[in-house]
């Protein structure tokens, strides 16, 4: 159904922020009126390539944008929940991106104020529009695995120590956290939103290995769910030239497999076996932090437009994706007797 479009501001302009940019002037039902970055040259390139106004910081952009009905925030993810109640309390729905911040306080601060404005939060967890995700979800919605036995994700990735160094904020503890809290969250995402949430992380291990960062490269923890089954997370951006992600969700009377972006085995009890595709050497951004195609945030950022217009919840609320910062939180906390996120030490 067509509607008049959502406007929206933009408030991060790096890379991610670009990307956000780009999928904004693609789709019918969103315009970009605004861009805001602390590097201000950055938000006047968005402004001069997309036709829209610059500013050098958020408030400047509510002040001189009031017309913006949603923002997209796109900075550190350590600001995401700072940034969402500057907007939110400004009357402005919030679309983060993932994680929706690292720290669960803030997290629950951004979702108090954005119910107490009556204004719509999200968070950007693209992977949740890939057909083969939404094939596994609706199969397991349906019981047809049976009972649920394993849920595991193998993240092995590769960042170069150029990526770390590109943004004084990435691998630190205050904004960004490692290959668990950055490249992995969303596979931690897309567990919850399978196997449903954990009820324990029973052991944890992170280490720092030939990076010089703060947080993490490497990393590994064991999982019970809610539900009786168990579950395994490695993750790493030290893994050379980069692995195709791998998810693989087992229970008694079913089992899927997804390798990269493919579907490489789906088999339920009593039914034909699904056509497969054949595994990737690699994804992408398995060895490449650059984004490749639109889909996912497209189909997101449409999602969002629409749940404004229609008022009704995004499909990835605020509440839905704190749950994958919640096991976030408890892995470090299993592997490192604190949660460092924030640079907190609690």
């Amino acid at each position: 159904m067509a509607f008049e479009p959502v406007k929206f501001g933009l408030v991060g302009c790096g890379g991610i922020g670009n990307h956000h940019a780009k999928t904004m002037d693609q789709l019918d039902g969103v315009r970009l009126v605004a861009a805001a970055d602390i590097v201000p040259e950055r938000a006047r390139e968005i402004a001069a390539k997309y036709d829209c106004k610059a500013y050098d910081s958020t408030e400047a952009l509510l002040q001189g944008s009031p017309e913006v009905e949603a923002v997209s925030v796109c900075t550190p993810s350590g600001l995401h929940a700072e940034l969402g109640i500057v907007a939110a309390q400004a009357g402005k729905h919030v679309l983060s991106e993932k994680p929706i911040d690292i720290v669960l306080d803030k997290i629950d601060r951004l979702i108090a104020t954005c119910e107490r404005k009556g204004v719509k939060l999200g968070c950007i967890f693209q992977h949740r529009w890939d057909e083969p995700i939404r094939k596994i979800k609706e199969a397991l919605d349906a019981g047809k695995f049976g009972d649920l036995l394993f849920g595991n994700a193998d993240v092995k990735w590769y960042r170069a120590q150029s990526y770390y160094d590109s943004g004084e904020w990435r691998g630190t503890w205050a904004l960004d956290g490692g290959c668990f809290a950055n490249q992995a969250i969303h596979y931690l995402d897309q567990l919850v939103s399978l196997m449903g949430d954990v009820a324990e992380v029973e052991h944890a291990r992170v280490a720092t290995r030939d990076r010089e960062i703060e947080a993490e490269t490497i990393g590994l923890a064991s999982l019970r769910f809610a539900n009786g089954a168990w579950g395994t997370i490695q993750a790493s951006t030290v893994t050379w030239p980069g692995l195709p992600t791998r998810i693989e969700i087992c229970g008694t009377k079913g089992a899927a497999v997804l390798s990269g972006d493919a579907l490489v085995l789906f088999k339920v009890e009593g039914e034909e076996e699904a056509e497969l595709e054949q595994a990737p050497a690699a994804s992408v951004a398995s060895a490449d932090p650059a984004i490749g195609g639109l889909t996912g945030h497209d189909a997101q950022i449409a999602d969002f437009a629409a749940a404004v217009r229609e008022d009704r919840e995004p499909l990835v609320t605020g509440r839905e994706a704190r749950r994958s910062v919640a096991l976030l939180t408890e892995i470090y906390r299993k592997a490192l007797g604190r949660v460092p996120l924030g640079g907190a030490a609690k």
